[in-house]
């Protein structure tokens, strides 16, 4: 969980464990790859994203998931709707995103 590299300000890890590959992980990660320009592994352009897969997030029934900055979550993301997430960081930072259903609030 250490870089070695510098990384963007989002750094957008899709779960690619069983659960979300068989919900579509790949296609997500593809439409991530696609929409920002680069592969996995790589960071964007303007600094502000890099993409990367990740082992289990443990949030099987909520599948495919995003983690973004080792904390915050996208459950049941798409290819449908990576493009508009992307967007919407750009605007409105880890507000865009849907949440872990886990989380409490204290």
């Amino acid at each position: 969980m250490f870089f070695k590299a510098p990384v963007g300000k989002y750094v957008l890890q899709v779960c690619r464990t069983l659960s979300c590959a068989l919900a579509g992980a790949e296609r997500v990660t593809e439409s991530l790859s696609e929409k920002l320009g680069i592969k996995v592994g790589e960071t964007d352009a303007s600094g502000m994203f890099t993409l990367l897969e990740f082992e289990c997030l443990g949030a099987c029934d909520r599948a495919p998931v995003v983690m973004v900055n080792n904390e915050h979550w996208h459950e049941r993301a798409t290819p449908e709707t990576c493009a508009k997430l992307v967007d919407d960081l750009k605007v409105r930072g880890t507000s865009a995103l849907s949440g872990c259903h886990l989380q409490v609030e204290r």
